[in-house]
């Protein structure tokens, strides 16, 4: 689970030494140029150029074998259904996948430079996008009820009620026993995991911006579809009705259906993270304050 990087800036894992000699064995050709891709926190990301002027990402995970293989297996399942990453070697033995490199910015840095036509145009595509996703077939089970009970015993009792004060964990519990049927909504399917502004690629094509591709699928699992939502409105104020209405309708275009409420229903399901998270035994201060931010601002709006 992240945060927005442009409020917490902490990596998962630290980045990973690899030489030059190394990517190109594993590109399997004469390199050009390779250079760091910023923005990740957990993996580790080379823009690879070739002398045949072929563009790759090299992608290590610092996760481990279980991060490269559920990124891998999502990848294969979702080729040619969703915009994602197009695999074109793998070593496992060092746990690197290498992609055909996705050109674009993220859609976060495109609203953080003030593009907001650009940005206002791409919610009913993202909703189509999510759309496709809800109908995939899910890997494994999902029980909504044992996560519920782990949460609200840590509103009541743990780290996360003492993080988020009394007042704050009591809203937060009445909001998700009010919502706990709107939350199972929908049949269980794939899901990204970890839906965010970063990891959504846009591009300009003459007049439009389009959804180049959808990556870091390394935390993908199966879940109600409202859970990467829930995930992608986590920053509940960077989404004017506007921006709503044109998602709830791009999802409806590609053959999605929504509760009513959906949004308010979606980013309670997507806060159990949060709470996960002020429940730790040890982690950074400045998460903690992000994760009450955020928990007063839902809250507040559930209210509504």
């Amino acid at each position: 689970m992240r945060l927005d990087p442009t409020v917490t800036h902490a990596r998962v894992f630290p980045l990973i030494d690899v030489s030059r000699d190394e990517l190109a064995a594993v590109i399997g050709g004469k390199i050009v140029s390779a250079e760091p891709v910023d923005g990740g926190l957990t993996n580790t990301i080379h823009k690879v150029v070739t002398d045949a002027n072929e563009v790759f990402g090299v992608k290590h995970y610092a996760g481990g074998r279980d991060w490269f293989e559920t990124e891998l297996t999502t990848l294969t399942l979702l080729h040619r259904t969703l915009p994602v990453p197009e695999v074109v070697h793998v070593d496992d033995a060092k746990h690197v996948i290498v992609y055909r490199w996705i050109e674009g910015v993220t859609l976060l840095d495109l609203r953080r430079k003030g593009h907001k036509d650009g940005f206002a145009s791409l919610a009913q595509p993202l909703g189509t996008a999510l759309a496709s996703l809800a109908k995939t077939d899910a890997t494994e089970p999902f029980d909504l009820t044992p996560m519920l009970e782990a949460n609200y015993v840590r509103l009541s009792d743990g780290r996360a009620r003492e993080r988020l004060g009394a007042s704050l964990a009591d809203g937060l519990k009445k909001e998700l026993e009010a919502q706990e049927p709107m939350m199972a909504w929908g049949s269980v399917c794939l899901s990204h995991g970890d839906l965010s502004h970063r990891n959504v690629i846009v591009a300009r094509r003459g007049d439009r911006w389009r959804i180049n591709g959808i990556i870091d699928w390394e935390t993908a699992t199966t879940s109600s579809p409202l859970f990467d939502i829930g995930s992608l409105f986590r920053y509940g104020d960077r989404h004017d009705a506007a921006w709503l209405e044109g998602f709830e309708q791009g999802y409806r275009d590609g053959g999605g259906d929504l509760p009513p409420g959906w949004n308010i229903s979606a980013r309670l399901l997507d806060c159990l993270d949060l709470v996960e998270l002020l429940d730790e035994e040890q982690g950074l201060q400045v998460l903690f304050d992000d994760c009450r931010i955020l928990i007063q601002k839902l809250v507040a709006d559930a209210r509504k």
